[in-house]
């Protein structure tokens, strides 16, 4: 059985992708986090989603959620 993953945007660094993620308080278990070329790519479990109001400053982020 697989996770269903949403895509939460692109990232100019690991570390700002990081960044978002603890200042959501997601559990590192719930997402991925993917060098893609000179972009990084995160990945939120759905189940994670569906419980939580996700902040969004918009800080290192490149593009997703609105």
């Amino acid at each position: 059985m697989g996770w269903e993953f949403e895509q939460a945007g692109k990232f100019g660094s690991e570390r700002a992708a990081d960044d978002y993620v603890r200042r959501n308080n997601l559990d590192p278990r719930d997402v991925q986090i993917t060098r893609k070329g000179e972009e990084v790519e995160l990945n939120i479990r759905r189940s994670a989603l569906d419980r939580r109001g996700l902040r969004d400053s918009h800080e290192g982020r490149r593009d997703g959620w609105n």
